[in-house]
């Protein structure tokens, strides 16, 4: 008998999953947006994508690096 998933946020892998999937690493936004870190780097200091700071890391959200694609027209 199959389980039926539980929705919201009683699903202790809901909440995990749905930050894994909605922020990205400086690595894994440049390669969604396929330019090099660096040039991923330097978009963000001309504030072309918004980056935020956790700890020392930089981080990006999925929704504007989908937005940044959809502009560059890739």
């Amino acid at each position: 008998m199959l389980k039926k998933p539980s929705q919201g946020s009683e699903d202790p892998l809901f909440f995990g999953n749905r930050i894994e999937h909605e922020w990205l690493s400086t690595e894994e936004a440049a390669r969604f947006l396929s330019i090099s870190t660096n040039a991923l780097r330097i978009m963000v200091h001309r504030e072309q994508i918004k980056a935020y700071k956790l700890g020392r890391r930089l981080r990006f959200k999925m929704h504007d690096c989908r937005a940044l694609f959809i502009k560059k027209g890739a």
